[in-house]
């Protein structure tokens, strides 16, 4: 049986644009750098979905529905889901020309959900390239959170 992924949404802001605050779900988001640092992660424009991975399963996301332009961070597990039976989960990045045949880009990060409770590679762009159709791999040999997603978040370098 293999693992599912949800359809992959965007959260948060990337300008100040006027919002009609009557009739929109959020409010404007201050993005004002202040001593403390920046207004938090909602302030970040970002991609996310949730995964299931099913022990001993490849387990793959959506393909991407938003143009790659840039490089960009992924983090594994971003919102710090306890896992059970951890283990080393490999994550790639794959490509197609078609949306049904994928090929692999880049082997993009090793997991090891045992300890390390978030997982963070980055994809350089300039060095790999892109394709049509791009998604994430996750092969989850020991892991097995079929009763709890993971959250997969994507934050490209440049908005």
């Amino acid at each position: 049986m293999a693992g599912t992924a949800s359809e992959w949404t965007t959260m948060g802001s990337n300008t100040n644009s006027t919002i009609n605050t009557d009739s929109a779900e959020e409010a404007n988001i201050d993005n004002t750098q202040g001593a403390a640092g920046a207004s938090g992660t909602n302030n970040q424009v970002r991609h996310e979905c949730h995964m299931w991975l099913i022990d001993g399963a490849d387990t793959y996301t959506k393909p991407f529905n938003w143009a790659i332009d840039t490089d960009f961070t992924v983090v594994l597990n971003s919102a710090n889901q306890t896992i059970s039976d951890p283990g080393d989960v490999d994550c790639d990045i794959e490509g197609s020309v078609d949306g049904t045949n994928y090929v692999k880009l880049r082997d993009l990060v090793t997991w090891n959900a045992g300890t390390d409770t978030v997982g963070i590679g980055v994809y350089d762009f300039d060095s790999y390239g892109r394709m049509p159709y791009m998604r994430l791999m996750l092969d989850g040999d020991a892991v097995d959170n079929s009763g709890a997603p993971i959250k997969i978040n994507i934050f490209m370098h440049t908005i």
